[in-house]
């Protein structure tokens, strides 16, 4: 099954994000053999040190919406060209513990790419995980410290918070 037959396209717009004025924006990257991009944010990072995320980040003024957000964190920490990226849609927005705005996901296609190659300055480590693995419930566990509270593990370390929430709004998996 590909990655295209999890999504729900009832849940992809593309809507203008122009009149939101604080946000973050990030990108779930598809690459062509069906794995999913994630990154381990540099413990020196102001923000969500040491986290597997999306790329992505806040909202600069020159950033035209929310697509162009994402494209243009993404294209800083991996070390991309904008032409490698073919956004396809945007998830509702999610909230964080440490912002105090939405999280906007932005679906995108990847070229296949060197994934060694990334900002070392934002970007410790880049995880391609398939989407099999995330699609299979067996390899989630809840803590219960709070109604969403899933976790998986990818590697060492443990995809968890607004991070897994977007995963698992992507796959629209039920975890009741």
């Amino acid at each position: 099954m590909t990655i295209l037959q999890y999504l729900n396209y009832n849940e992809i717009n593309n809507k203008n994000r122009n009149s939101i004025s604080h946000y973050a924006a990030v990108a779930i990257c598809i690459l062509p053999n069906d794995k999913i991009v994630y990154i381990k944010r540099q413990d020196t990072m102001p923000t969500h040190k040491g986290q597997i995320a999306f790329p992505g980040g806040k909202a600069q003024a020159e950033d035209k919406d929310i697509v162009d957000t994402a494209v243009r964190e993404t294209k800083e920490e991996l070390l991309l060209p904008s032409s490698y990226l073919e956004p396809i849609g945007i998830l509702s927005g999610f909230d964080t513990r440490e912002f105090e705005f939405p999280v906007y996901p932005v679906v995108c296609k990847l070229e296949s790419v060197n994934l060694l190659d990334f900002n070392n300055t934002e970007v410790q480590k880049v995880y391609s995980v398939d989407i099999t693995y995330l699609n299979d419930l067996s390899n989630w566990v809840y803590r219960g410290w709070y109604d969403s509270d899933w976790i998986v593990k990818i590697e060492e370390d443990i995809l968890w918070g607004a991070t897994a929430r977007m995963t698992l709004k992507l796959f629209q998996l039920r975890l009741d």
